[in-house]
C-alpha cells in the first residue's frame, strides 16, 4: 500500500494496514501530516484570537497568581510570542509525545515479548494518532463559522471532553488534562488495540491491557497532581 491507501485502510481495514505496517514499518507521511496541520491550525488561531481577551482569559482564573504577577504574566505576553511559542512547540513537542509514546509501547512489548522493534512502535504512534485530525477539522470548521475573535483555545481541542462536557475555564485546575481527554485520543487507543492484536497475535484482553494499562497510570498520576 502507499500512504493514502495506508491512511484509508485505518478506517475501513485496520487489521490489513498494521498487517502492512508490520512487513513495512514507516512514519514520515503521518509525523509531517500532523505537524503541519498542527501548526497550521495554532497560526489561524493565534493570528485572529483577540489577544487581550485570551491574555486576561489565560490568567484570571488562576489562584496561584497575585494581582502583581498576573500583570507582569499579562505584560510579557504579546500576539507574537503566543503564536511562534504555538508553532516551535508543535514542531518540537508533537514528535517528542509521539516518541515516548512509541518508547512506553517498546517497553511493554519487551515485558511480554513481543519481538517487534522501535521502529515498528513508532510507526504505530504516528498512524495511530491520525484521529487526530478530525480535531484539527473541527476546529477549522469551529474558526470559519466563528462570528467573533473572542475564541477560547478550547477551540483548538472541540473533541475533547472539557470542549463538550465540563466546561472548566483555562487556568482552572485540571483544565489541560481533560482538554487532553478527547474522542480523536479514544480512537487513537482503539486503533493501538488492534495493531496491538494483528501484531502479537494474541487476545483482546491482552492487546487492551497493553495498550490502556499504561495511559490509566500516566492519566492518574495527573490526575493526582492536577487536583491535589
Amino acid at each position: 500500500m502507499n500512504n493514502l491507501a495506508l491512511a484509508g485502510a485505518l478506517a475501513t481495514a485496520p487489521s490489513s494496514a498494521f498487517a502492512e505496517l508490520r512487513e513495512r514499518p514507516r512514519f514520515w507521511f503521518p509525523l509531517l501530516l500532523l505537524v503541519a496541520s498542527t501548526v497550521a491550525i495554532s497560526y489561524w488561531y493565534y493570528s485572529m484570537v483577540d489577544i487581550e481577551w485570551l491574555k486576561d482569559a489565560m490568567f484570571s482564573n488562576n489562584p496561584n497568581l497575585q494581582d502583581a504577577q498576573r500583570a507582569a504574566a499579562m505584560g510579557m505576553v504579546t500576539r507574537t510570542t503566543l503564536l511562534w511559542s504555538s508553532v516551535v512547540g508543535s514542531c518540537i513537542a508533537l514528535p517528542v509525545f509521539l516518541l515516548l509514546q512509541a518508547l512506553i509501547l517498546w517497553l511493554v512489548a519487551k515485558i511480554t515479548r513481543v519481538p517487534l522493534g522501535f521502529k515498528h512502535w513508532f510507526a504505530m504512534a504516528n498512524w495511530s494518532s491520525l484521529p487526530a485530525l478530525l480535531g484539527i477539522v473541527a476546529a477549522a470548521m469551529f474558526l470559519i463559522l466563528s462570528d467573533t475573535n473572542q475564541v477560547s483555545p478550547g477551540v483548538l481541542q472541540p473533541l475533547s471532553i472539557n470542549e463538550l462536557l465540563i466546561h472548566r475555564p483555562m487556568g482552572s485546575p485540571g483544565q489541560t488534562l481533560l482538554d487532553s481527554l478527547s474522542i480523536p485520543g479514544l480512537l487513537c487507543w482503539i486503533l493501538m488495540i488492534v495493531g496491538v492484536r494483528t501484531w502479537s497475535q494474541r487476545s483482546w484482553l491482552f492487546s487492551s491491557t497493553f495498550v490502556l494499562l499504561p495511559i490509566v497510570l500516566i492519566y492518574a498520576l495527573w490526575a493526582f497532581l492536577a487536583f491535589r
